[in-house]
């Protein structure tokens, strides 16, 4: 408790010590939203919004993807939309079983710098507010509503965390979904009906980014999944179910 106060100054008389490690850290989503955007459009990609698909026409290596602003064709598609993919991989031949799992978010007023490091629950950002939440309810896609309970809990436990929080006025609130396999754990895939077509389905992305630049992306350029993905294929399922 003594060096996570060195580490935090600040921290409540309730907490009794901390898990620490150098290698977290935290991205602001706007910023790097931005940034991702910018290098796509860079590497010669296209943006298109509010493009919803419709409809996915495979044959091997030679994709047709029919969307509310018109068709794409290409010869490898990789399906990557979050909980969207457990109604998009069946055009494919693969399965991703994913459900929504809904986290609530409070944010306070902006406040002098607080935190020098993220943790799990609470993390400042550069403009000063800090975001407290961690909460994890099976309602659905209900996104429009919150629960108060819950909103209580997580600031309960962040004033417990660092008292002078309850000095500061909540501003915003909001909550969003999850993309959650059967058993937390990644799933990648590659159809064997349809070969050039995969599903990459996680939470979360962000953290996973670095492993999805580095390994992940340059497989799917090679046109196959390497065998140290196989634990993560949706088949692992299909075993359970049979047991």
């Amino acid at each position: 408790a003594a060096e996570a106060r060195d580490m935090l100054p600040g921290l409540g008389p309730r907490v009794v010590g901390a898990v620490w490690t150098p290698y977290d850290g935290h991205a602001n989503p706007l910023h790097l939203l931005r940034a991702l955007h910018a290098a796509h459009i860079d590497a010669g990609g296209h943006y298109r919004p509010n493009a919803r698909v419709t409809d996915i026409t495979p044959a091997p290596h030679d994709f047709t993807v029919t969307t509310a602003s018109g068709t794409c064709r290409a010869p490898c598609l990789v399906l990557a939309c979050g909980l969207g993919n457990a109604d998009l991989a069946p055009f494919v031949g693969l399965s991703v079983p994913v459900r929504p799992e809904r986290g609530q978010v409070l944010v306070t007023e902006r406040t002098r710098p607080l935190l020098s490091m993220p943790t799990s629950t609470l993390r400042q950002t550069e403009e000063g507010s800090i975001m407290m939440g961690d909460s994890k309810e099976d309602a659905g896609f209900d996104t429009l509503t919150q629960t108060p309970s819950i909103m209580r809990a997580i600031a309960r436990r962040a004033v417990l965390c660092f008292p002078h929080i309850a000095e500061l006025n909540i501003v915003r609130a909001w909550s969003a979904l999850r993309v959650m396999p059967p058993d937390g754990l990644p799933i990648y895939d590659q159809s064997e009906r349809y070969p050039g077509a995969f599903t990459a389905s996680c939470h979360s992305g962000v953290t996973m980014a670095g492993a999805h630049a580095l390994e992940l992306a340059p497989m799917i350029a090679a046109g196959a999944l390497a065998p140290e993905l196989a634990p993560f294929t949706a088949r692992r399922f299909d075993v359970q179910a049979a047991a």
